[in-house]
């Protein structure tokens, strides 16, 4: 049966769109042309998956393919996770296979087939609260506390914003135990110092490449002090967006109208992820950990009245329509951010240029370099807002296009939507001097266009 759920989870996997984020392909592929992380490139998060990436990639390539069996690998991992923690609490098959089963379905409309951070932290998140959730119940067994928080670590290296996790975890705590309880824990402080000492350990590092100052702006201030007051970066969901996010929690009524609900508190605490910029994908942790707590979410539904099970039925009956719509609309092998016409287009720009010809792309598909085979000029910077309006930035890009002289850019045309909409703005320090000098231009898909001087 479990074998016959992941089958069944790879096969709307393999026929639903896969989504290979660009930064996922273009941070590795930069790293290991010499590009220096946080200094030749604006990369807001730790370093941990960048480097994995960048090891990967260069044993498998930077074509899709290997990118969706890992992507893919370790969403089946999740769904065994999922199954194994279920088993262990509950001791029944059955709880088990539903809480796969459940998962399998609601994960594919929320975004999980694509390579993302969130995604690659959902393994270590879903282990670190489960140990968590033991602990709760077997408070004598502190290394379970320890277990957790060392998972919960690991994750944060992947991505800061597990630093919520921490948050939600010592509420659970102070409420849990008393004061002078918790000041005993041992393992608390030693899960600081090991946290501690991560941190140093990559501040060494850095130190001695000489980019402690980048590293530290771009994976601490940045993200946590400087983003969400940058332009166009805050994305907040539509009310389209919210009410299938509503209706999973309506599922959940009969557990979060029970007093213990620590699955509850700590997915709505793991929504925090999908801020400030929302998307469904950012959410696969919470549902992670959500469906963790279906097997008691089941029993409790039995218990339940009248009104609850039938507000639960009805956010089922509308996600499983939401599920089926998503599947049937995106039921495509073509790889998003990597379609056809990319290919082509990289495969033209190899073509008309040399390996050793530095190019510049303007308002364009990034993704283009690694299957060009091209190298950007330095520093390289994602075209967004966010970044482009951080001080000095722009003047940096000009520096190193005045010295290097890309003989070649390749741009898209701006759209004529929001001032700081991504494909409607325009840098206007860069844009000006790149119109200045790359005027003559020639036409290589039907949206992107390359120029010369």
């Amino acid at each position: 049966m479990l074998f016959l759920l992941l089958l069944l989870h790879l096969i709307l996997l393999i026929n639903t769109r896969f989504t290979l984020w660009p930064e996922m392909v273009v941070y590795p592929y930069l790293l290991n042309n010499g590009f220096l992380l946080y200094q030749d490139n604006i990369n807001p998060y730790p370093p941990a998956l960048t480097y994995f990436l960048s090891i990967f990639t260069k044993f498998f390539g930077y074509y899709p393919l290997p990118f969706q069996i890992l992507t893919w690998s370790a969403i089946l991992f999740s769904d065994l996770l999922i199954y194994l923690f279920t088993k262990k609490t509950f001791k029944k098959n059955f709880y088990a296979f539903a809480s796969v089963l459940f998962f399998t379905v609601v994960s594919i409309p929320f975004g999980v087939n694509g390579l993302w951070f969130d995604l690659i932290q959902t393994p270590f998140i879903l282990t670190s609260f489960y140990y968590f959730s033991e602990f709760l119940k077997k408070a004598k067994k502190t290394k379970l506390l320890l277990f957790s928080l060392l998972f919960l670590i690991v994750a944060t290296l992947i991505k800061q914003q597990t630093l919520w996790l921490f948050l939600g975890y010592l509420i659970i705590l102070l409420v849990k135990f008393k004061p002078k309880e918790l000041i005993k824990f041992k393992e608390l402080y030693l899960s600081i110092f090991v946290f501690i000492i991560a941190i140093l350990l990559q501040m060494i590092f850095f130190n001695s490449k000489g980019l402690l100052e980048d590293f530290v702006f771009l994976t601490i201030y940045f993200p946590f002090f400087k983003a969400s007051s940058m332009p166009g970066y805050i994305l907040l969901p539509t009310l389209r967006q919210i009410i299938p996010l509503i209706s999973i929690y309506l599922i959940f009524l009969p557990l979060i109208f029970k007093r213990r609900s620590e699955v509850i508190f700590i997915s709505l605490i793991s929504l925090t992820f999908a801020y400030p910029r929302f998307d469904y994908f950012h959410l696969i942790p919470a549902l992670a950990i959500l469906f963790l707590g279906f097997t008691e979410n089941l029993k409790a539904f039995m218990k339940s009245g009248v009104q609850i099970r039938a507000l639960s039925l009805i956010a089922v009956i509308f996600l499983s329509i939401f599920t089926t719509r998503y599947i049937l609309k995106n039921r495509t092998w073509e790889v998003r951010f990597f379609e056809r016409d990319i290919y082509s287009a990289g495969v033209f720009i190899s073509k008309i240029t040399l390996p050793d010809d530095p190019i510049y792309i303007q308002n364009g598909p990034d993704q283009i370099l690694p299957i060009a085979g091209r190298l950007p000029t330095k520093p390289w910077v994602d075209e967004f807002p966010w970044y482009l309006e951080i001080a000095r930035t722009q003047e940096k890009i000009l520096e190193g296009l005045t010295k290097q002289k890309p003989k070649y850019t390749i741009f898209k045309p701006y759209d004529n939507q929001d001032k700081y909409e991504i494909g409607s703005y325009r840098p206007q320090k860069l844009a000006d001097f790149l119109d200045a000098h790359y005027k003559n231009h020639f036409q290589i898909s039907d949206t992107l266009v390359k120029s010369y001087k």
